[in-house]
């Protein structure tokens, strides 16, 4: 009866809708498990702030509200800016924007209006559902058997960071389903050659560069490696010109809104110095491990299997993969180091192309599995085990993660004032992630405390909260000394990673 019912399962599995529901309903049900009122700090945050201040501006002013706007027209107290050494906002025009591209605000909007901030994660549940269509569509392309594709399925959901971001507040599975729609079409044009393949290609992947800059040099790699076969199939010039066309039109609404061709990122990615030594060692990280994140291979090394069984041949399929090489070496030494990936199991800069590449790995497995040793194929078997526990329990830690930051942000919105001054590198939440909205500066050092006090004082503010994170800021540190002011009714507060103390001011 276990074996009918397996059996049962493989096939309904190995259907389009029976593929795409089991994976519908293990998303569904991860993001009932990872929602926990949908609050996050730090980029996530930071988004959730981005998509409240366009509701509240109206659509299409992308800026963001600064709570010192009236006092502090040079933005000296403002957040996360960039010429603090920060990463978050920037200044353009008179205007601070967030570094994250407004065009995720914008596909946000209406979804935030009809569903409020669950909207942004029904978003990425609808990419991510048909992610898996066109990765299941992929995988008959490539021939994958039953039990292949069913285990491809796994991994794909419980040993990737795939299905976070298809539950999460995040750009990047809008992303990585127009890249894997995009490839398809590459691989299509194999067996059903068209113009249209390699048009449709260039138009999803220049949809791709609008929420992810990382996929301009994705489409560099693959057209430079088109550009050696261009004279057998004249037709794959549609690619690049079809992309080339719309990061054109981004590039022209970048400049006009954020006065970057690159958008907010660019400014980002132009304040940082290059260094060969610390871009080799980024790349080593995409690749290995570094700075709490597993990289490819260090996530998953069964992919030795697929360097192993490389194609012999120069087709789509190796077009993709060798264009995908020359993406993760162009990622390494031109991203800016200060993009930091993050504590996730896989590199988060290579998630645009993760699902496709272990969709290929299974099918290299798949195909070659008769060929193995015994040895061999246990030990693919335990490298793939070892990719899904591996998974797992970064899930499971950021499942916790998120849990602190809830009762964080709760305790956090009990105890603070209306008005919140962080200490340079301890900005936790935005405006909006409290429970109901704080005006929020920042300092950068204890010199510009008295400056931030007279303007507080000025517009009738004489009582604040001041927090830092507990190790950079003990409790003798956290509240700086003022010359000018008398502080008073002093209350402090410890959580588990930061201080807080609420004062009043009074002029001496």
């Amino acid at each position: 009866m276990l074996s009918n019912l397996l059996a049962r399962s493989l096939s309904f599995s190995n259907r389009s809708y029976g593929f795409v529901l089991i994976g519908a309903i293990f998303l569904s049900g991860f993001l009932s498990w990872q929602y926990q009122t949908g609050f996050r700090v730090g980029d996530g945050a930071v988004k959730q702030q981005q998509l409240a201040d366009l509701v509240h501006n109206g659509f299409p002013d992308f800026s963001c509200r600064y709570s010192g706007a009236k006092f502090d027209p040079d933005f000296q107290f403002l957040p996360l800016d960039l010429k603090k050494g920060s990463t978050m906002t920037h200044v353009y025009n008179g205007k601070c924007y967030y570094v994250f591209p407004f065009y995720y605000t914008a596909i946000q909007y209406p979804f935030a209006l009809l569903f409020g901030r669950f909207g942004s994660y029904l978003l990425s549940l609808l990419f991510g559902i048909l992610t898996l269509y066109s990765l299941y569509r992929i995988s008959l392309l490539l021939k994958l058997s039953e039990k292949a594709r069913s285990s491809f399925l796994a991994v794909l959901l419980l040993g990737s960071a795939f299905s976070l971001f298809a539950t999460d507040l995040s750009e990047t599975v809008i992303a990585i389903y127009a890249v894997t729609e995009g490839i398809y079409f590459l691989l299509k044009e194999e067996d059903s050659p068209s113009f249209k393949n390699y048009l449709f290609a260039g138009l999803l992947f220049g949809f791709a560069a609008f929420f992810r800059q990382e996929v301009i040099l994705l489409a560099a790699g693959i057209s430079l490696v088109q550009f050696f076969r261009i004279y057998q199939k004249r037709t794959s010039v549609a690619f690049p010109f079809s992309f080339g066309l719309l990061l054109f039109v981004q590039a022209g609404i970048n400049i006009a809104v954020v006065g970057h061709p690159l958008g907010s990122r660019g400014h980002l990615q132009s304040s940082s110095n290059y260094d060969l030594v610390a871009q080799l060692i980024y790349l080593s990280q995409l690749v290995f491990w570094g700075k709490g994140s597993l990289g490819l291979l260090g996530a998953y090394p069964a992919l030795l299997f697929a360097i192993r069984f490389r194609p012999r041949t120069i087709n789509s399929l190796s077009q993709i993969l060798l264009g995908i090489l020359v993406f993760i070496l162009l990622s390494g030494l031109l991203t800016s180091t200060r993009f930091w990936q993050g504590v996730l199991f896989g590199p988060r800069f290579l998630m645009t192309v993760l699902p496709f590449i272990l969709v290929y790995l299974l099918s290299v497995l798949d195909q070659n599995w008769e060929s193995l040793s015994k040895p061999a194929k246990g030990a693919a078997i335990l490298l793939l085990v070892y990719s899904i526990a591996g998974g797992l329990i970064f899930d499971r830690l950021y499942h916790k993660f998120t849990r602190s930051v809830v009762v964080e942000q709760a305790e956090l919105s009990k105890f603070s004032s209306e008005t919140v001054v962080y200490r340079k590198g301890s900005v936790f939440l935005p405006s909006d992630s409290f429970s109901t909205p704080r005006a929020v500066f920042e300092i950068n050092g204890p010199e510009q405390f008295d400056p931030l006090l007279e303007k507080l004082y000025e517009t009738g503010t004489h009582k604040l909260t001041i927090i830092g994170f507990k190790d950079a800021y003990p409790r003798e540190k956290l509240v700086p000394s003022s010359e000018k002011f008398e502080i008073v009714n002093r209350d402090f507060k410890q959580s588990p990673s930061i201080n807080m103390e609420t004062i009043e001011i009074r002029k001496k």
